[in-house]
């Protein structure tokens, strides 16, 4: 089993929401924040597939997917990186390849990375 985490507004076309369950969301606390919502994700080719494509192309976003600790998948418009949740020195590419392309290094923790942790994440 995967959840993935997707910034609603990274989305040019939100409508690829409806091929997966949404199981929570984490709403803005203020003006200007992003609706995030947590997805129960079956297949991670089919969803980076199609979330790549709704992906917005002016501004750089990410969505990643994660399990119980095994895995940590981070998509972006044009490139993924799967990298060991358990060790962020395999982060570095991505963090590289992030910071390159515009994201603020706060934005950089792809936390949560296990299951276990989204229900502190959603506080």
């Amino acid at each position: 089993m995967h959840h993935a985490v997707v910034v609603e507004e990274s989305l040019a076309n939100k409508q690829v929401l409806k091929y997966f369950t949404i199981l929570d969301t984490k709403k803005p606390e203020k003006e200007g924040d992003w609706t995030m919502h947590i997805l129960h994700i079956s297949d991670p080719d089919i969803f980076i597939k199609k979330i790549q494509k709704a992906m917005k192309k002016s501004k750089p976003f990410y969505a990643h997917i994660y399990n119980n600790g095994i895995s940590l998948i981070i998509v972006f418009k044009e490139q993924i990186f799967r990298v060991n949740p358990n060790n962020p020195n395999t982060w570095i590419n991505v963090k590289k390849h992030a910071i390159n392309n515009g994201f603020p290094k706060k934005q950089l923790d792809f936390y949560p990375t296990r299951i276990a942790e989204e229900r502190e994440w959603l506080r």
